[in-house]
Parts: structure tokens; sequence; C-alpha cells
């Protein structure tokens, strides 16, 4: 990143309420005004269970949108709460890269049939 500065926005501790990409985007004028052009955000996908960091992935698919794993929101917030975040730090210029442990399958336990 040439002339640029990425901030990691999360941590391991983060509490389950859903909130980070709503924090996220409300934060974005702040960010760019600091400098930062580019963000580090978790895995935004459905993991085993809701507390999960993201890291046992369930289904790379579900962004928060379909209610898997007992919950339709990941422990981050909802798929329309993610695009808002996204779209709100691009208005500032802010790039944004997703983490993403392809590998990690830990979190599927069965077959389910849900609603698409």
């Amino acid at each position: 990143m040439e002339n640029g500065v990425m901030m990691q926005y999360f941590e391991w501790n983060l509490p389950n309420n859903g909130n980070l990409w709503k924090q996220l985007k409300e934060d974005a004028s702040h960010l760019h005004e600091i400098g930062v052009t580019a963000i580090w955000i978790p895995p935004a996908y459905k993991a085993d269970e809701q507390q999960d960091e993201g890291y046992a992935t369930y289904d790379l698919y579900d962004l928060g949108e379909f209610d898997q794993k007992c919950t339709v929101r990941t422990k981050y917030g909802t798929k329309e709460e993610l695009k808002a975040m996204i779209d709100e730090l691009h208005k500032y210029h802010i790039s944004v890269y997703l983490d993403v442990v392809l590998n990690h399958k830990a979190g599927g336990d069965y077959t389910e049939k849900f609603m698409v």
C-alpha cells in the first residue's frame, strides 16, 4: 500500500452484540480524517455459533442473511449492515479487506434446509 495506512478493525474478544458493522460505518469519517486508507475486517460469514469470531466456518455464503445456526446475523451484524458499512467506507475512499479462511470448515455439523 503505497502512501496509505491500513488498520485492523477487530480483535479476538469483541462482544457478541452485532454492532461491529454499524460501529465501523459510524467511524468512517473519523478514519478518513486520521489518514486511514484501508480497513481489514474479520470474516463476515456465518460461523458454527454466533459468538465465534468467524474462523469456525459454517457457511461462506451467509453474510448474516439466512436463519441458520439459530441466528440471522453474524457476531458482527447483518448482511445489509455489512453492505452499508462498505458503501460508507468507499464514500471516504477507504478500501475494505475481508479476512477469509477458506480451509476452516469446523462449523459444519449436518445438512440443513432453509428458505433462500
